[in-house]
This record gives C-alpha cells, structure tokens and sequence, in this order.
C-alpha cells in the first residue's frame, strides 16, 4: 500500500541543509525536536555544537608519546619502529581529540519509492518562506478549538496541512525556476538585430520565465493570505464573535487553494 493511501498526514523534517515535506513518514537522525498537532508531524533537527580542540589533551598526548617513543629506545628497540608507533598513536590520538559529533540529517526511507511523495527545499529563501507558512498554519491550528463552532478542528488541521503541502509543491517550483530568473536578471541586455529569430525566441523564453515567476509568487501570496486570516481571524474570535466569519471565510479559501489543484 502506498503511503498516500492513508488518511491525509504531512510529514515535515528539517536539517541544516534542507527541509522535506512528505506525505510517507520522516525521520532525523539524532534526538531531533518533534512537535504534532492536527494532520502534522514536524521534525526538526537540533543543532550540534562543534567540539574545539581540547589543547591540553593534545599536550598530555603528545607528552606520553615522546616519553614511550624515549622509553622504547632506551631499551634498544630499532628507531624505525619507535617512529612508526609514536606516530601511529599520535595520529589516532588526535583523531579522537578533534573529532566531531557528525550532524543531523533527514532520513527519508520512501523518497526513492514514492518521490512524487515528497517535496525538498534546498534554498534558503524557500526554507524561509515555508517556515513561515508553517507558523501561520501552526498558529491557526492551536485556535482550532475555540472556533469549533464554524470548523471541525479535525478537518481543519487537515486542510491547513494540505494546504502546506500545496505550499511546498509550489515553493519547488519557485526553487527550480530560480537560477534561469536570476540569470535573466544579471545578463547583460545587448542590442541585438530587430528582426533575429534568435532575438525574438530569446524575449519570448525570457517573457516565458518571468510569467512562470509571477503565476508562483501570486499562488503563494493567495495561500499566505489565507493562513494568515485563518490564524487572526480565529484569535479575535475569543474577544470578537463576528470575526468567526471572517474564520469561514478564510477555511473556505484554503479548500479552494487545495481543491484547485487536487
């Protein structure tokens, strides 16, 4: 059976190098952060402090060898082979000393399987954007509860998590796209002749780009807008009963994101 033909779960995990979001279970290697809530499970690893030098265990270190090294000699064993052992344990020696902790990292057991089950973002402004997403999704879904009245807290969670799974499909898209724009941006614009078909085909790929560009940012800022008055309008509701229609309003947008497209 494949992973997405359970129930509606998303699965997010973080490392230092990329986010994955997934709808086939996470891992992180180490003792990552994990926080559940609604239809999410989000993973995140925990930073691992790089061990300095420890100077006077290599002091200590090297001292003994040099006093096993003049040892050795002492009772007549062959230069060579006194060398050869100082340096051999000099050498592991200080391998253990500056070793560091190795650093955690996504564990995906089903990408290869099901890769259409999974999203990564590499880039930093993309991992930003969907970071900030996730917390106004995170914030929207703590206040599920109080706004029961309009929303199933139940389907709710799982929209907002359908709805960020839609945000990282086209958070992809944008990651992909975004070397041929930035190329674009730093080419220098020679003048070229009128009516080259080169030229021509050039400003049409070009206009193509920059299409593509703003269809993506106008579909993330439709999913940011709604995230962001799906979580306000549910906190006003405690103090403002009217604001409960605005959360309607708002969860009928997110389901409208998703449906548009699945």
């Amino acid at each position: 059976m494949s992973p997405s033909d359970h129930p509606f779960h998303l699965w997010i995990a973080t490392d230092a190098t990329r986010t994955v979001a997934a709808l086939a279970p996470l891992k992180v290697s180490g003792a990552p952060v994990k926080n559940e809530w609604g239809s999410i499970t989000s993973l995140r690893a925990v930073p691992v402090p790089q061990n300095s030098p420890n100077v006077v265990g290599i002091i200590v270190l090297a001292t003994l060898v040099v006093l096993g090294a003049f040892g050795l000699s002492l009772n007549g064993a062959p230069f060579l082979v006194v060398f050869i052992l100082a340096a051999l344990v000099l050498g592991l020696g200080l391998a253990a000393t500056v070793s560091n902790t190795p650093l955690a990292q996504v564990v995906a057991p089903d990408q290869t399987a099901f890769p259409e089950l999974h999203h990564t973002l590499e880039k930093v402004e993309e991992r930003e954007e969907f970071f900030g997403l996730l917390g106004l999704a995170e914030r929207a879904g703590v206040a599920l509860p109080a706004v029961q009245k309009v929303i199933d807290p139940a389907e709710g969670g799982q929209l907002l998590a359908q709805v960020l799974w839609e945000a990282a499909d086209v958070l992809g898209r944008r990651q992909q796209l975004r070397p041929q724009v930035v190329r674009q941006q730093h080419q220098p614009r020679r003048i070229a002749s009128p009516n080259s078909h080169a030229a021509n085909l050039l400003a049409k790929q070009r206009e193509k780009a920059r299409a593509l560009w703003d269809q993506i940012e106008a579909e993330l800022s439709r999913i940011q807008t709604a995230l962001e008055l799906a979580a306000l309008a549910a906190e006003n509701a405690a103090h403002d009963p009217a604001a409960l229609d605005a959360v309607r309003e708002a969860y009928r947008e997110l389901a409208e994101v998703y449906g548009e497209r699945f």
